[in-house]
């Protein structure tokens, strides 16, 4: 209902009403505030940036990247597979292997980009971006998920998943 400036006579039995949590009264009344200055009586969340690691060795991006390519070059043929046993646990390399097995001769691997995440000093999760150009058809760009473990002082790859 849309009712005109200056109401008249047939809209007189329509009156208005403020509401009394969100308007001020008409009275001349100061409205009532919400205060968000409360003292908190339960658990509060504190958000706080991640600790920094002082000190703590860190995986230096050379060696991600040389394994990361190691793996990608066992994926294009240009290396053989039983060099990544020492590198990687038992189910990445069976899943290398099974990649090796669908793919067939040919194909070509380029590592495009990958990113670090450091969930505890003792970790480091990478996910790697690589393009992926079969010898006959259209190329795909893949990615793979990565995950290292310091254990006496050497990375070792513990988790490695292709995702195709």
């Amino acid at each position: 209902m849309t009712l005109p400036a200056v109401p008249g006579d047939e809209y007189r039995h329509v009156r208005l009403r403020s509401l009394s949590d969100y308007e001020p009264d008409h009275a001349g009344t100061p409205p009532r505030r919400w205060s968000s200055l409360r003292p908190v009586t339960g658990p509060q969340l504190r958000l706080a940036p991640p600790p920094q690691p002082a000190g703590e060795p860190q995986v230096p991006p050379a060696a991600l990247a040389r394994v990361l390519r190691h793996v990608l070059e066992v994926l294009d043929g240009r290396r053989p597979a039983g060099q990544l046993r020492s590198l990687l646990p038992d189910d990445a390399f069976e899943g290398v292997l099974t990649r090796l097995r669908t793919t067939g001769p040919g194909c070509r691997h380029t590592l495009m980009s990958f990113h670090t995440c450091y969930p505890v000093p003792t970790a480091v999760e990478v996910t790697v971006v690589f393009d992926f150009r079969p010898p006959r058809g259209r190329g795909r760009v893949l990615a793979a998920a990565v995950r290292f473990e310091l254990d006496a002082d050497q990375w070792l790859c513990t988790f490695l998943r292709l995702l195709v």
